[in-house]
């Protein structure tokens, strides 16, 4: 079965998108009471996905594939916090 396939069939599951689901309501909720939370773990994704090569392997391929979904992941936390924020007052 190619990486394609299973990814496919995975993607499938409702148990993976229920564990993100979830994974994702907790972290905005820590960061609600850890402000910069979010912002933290982006930056040191960013330098863990930095630091790997994808042609190294097939297995680095994927650690590459996980990091990019992570980040997307995040900055999408970071952006949805911004909306429900109230605006900052003017100085």
């Amino acid at each position: 079965m190619t990486s394609e396939k299973v990814n496919a069939e995975l993607s499938k599951d409702p148990r993976i998108g229920a564990c993100v689901y979830l994974l994702h309501g907790l972290l905005q909720r820590l960061e609600q009471q850890r402000p910069g939370l979010i912002a933290d773990m982006t930056e040191g994704v960013v330098y863990d996905r930095a630091a790997m090569n994808p042609e190294a392997s097939a297995s680095a391929a994927h650690g590459c594939e996980i990091a990019d979904e992570a980040l997307r992941m995040l900055r999408l936390m970071s952006e949805q916090m911004k909306l429900t924020q109230p605006p900052a007052p003017d100085a």
